[in-house]
């Protein structure tokens, strides 16, 4: 059994849920605070996708954001999974959230899905077979200078207005290029940069599910990913990311 295609049609059955479920008020709780929530469906559809994938591989491991990892899986493959990232953008518009898998064995990774949900978009990738939207091959923007390229972040108030380490810098950089767009999706925006419609990603937080299936469709796509440090993005650690179109331009982001 192809790991790949059931991810494919776990995650396509997921999003046919999602386009047709009607979030009650009952169903959103808290989690530290008012801005950051989860639903009855956040927990519904993670188990879903942990339910197909470990009755297919059941020696695999699985990191989600809404459970915790099962100790006893013994097998060298890990599933980072987001049932739903975006989850402010689903109960407030029900658009412009999206899930995530991506599949890796070890350190090396094997593939990676983003759904957009309610647009009903599937972003993909395989190690070495290029970044796909559906059944169009995407690649990122040939853009280079730094007054040419698009900035999205998930969090304009997180990236740019709370105190943080980067403030300054990211203020600078802001400035430095040609706008700043905020989507509300880790997922989707490094698929945005993956398919030359943005060309650089930045956050202060973000989880290894939200962007272990994106990144993989970013560098596929000829992008670049790093933590604010430039540094290797970690695996199984929350961090800052950066996402670029290209590693040329590396050195002109991270120079302050």
């Amino acid at each position: 059994m192809d790991r790949f295609n059931v991810a494919v049609d776990v995650v396509q059955n997921a999003g046919d849920l999602l386009r047709q479920c009607r979030l009650e008020e009952s169903e959103i709780c808290q989690k530290t605070g008012h801005q950051d929530l989860v639903t009855h469906w956040d927990r519904k559809i993670e188990q879903l996708l942990r339910n197909e994938i470990l009755t297919a591989f059941p020696q695999d491991s699985i990191v989600g954001e809404e459970y915790p990892p099962e100790a006893h899986r013994t097998g060298s493959m890990t599933w980072y999974i987001d049932p739903i990232d975006g989850t402010t953008n689903f109960i407030n518009q029900h658009q412009n959230y999206a899930i995530s898998v991506g599949c890796w064995e070890g350190s090396t990774p094997l593939f990676g899905l983003v759904l957009d949900v309610e647009r009903e978009t599937l972003y993909w990738a395989k190690r070495g077979g290029g970044a796909w939207q559906d059944q169009t091959q995407i690649h990122t923007s040939g853009r280079r200078e730094l007054s040419e390229l698009l900035l999205t972040t998930p969090g304009l108030q997180y990236t740019f207005l709370e105190p943080h380490p980067y403030q300054e810098r990211m203020i600078r950089l802001s400035r430095k290029v040609r706008g700043v767009r905020c989507l509300g999706s880790v997922a989707l925006e490094l698929c945005e940069v993956a398919a030359g419609r943005a060309d650089l990603f930045v956050t202060m937080r973000s989880s290894p599910w939200d962007h272990n299936a994106a990144r993989i469709i970013l560098e596929e796509a000829g992008g670049a990913i790093f933590t604010v440090d430039g540094d290797e993005l970690p695996l199984d650690q929350k961090s800052t990311v950066v996402g670029l179109n290209s590693y040329s331009i590396k050195s002109c982001v991270f120079s302050g």
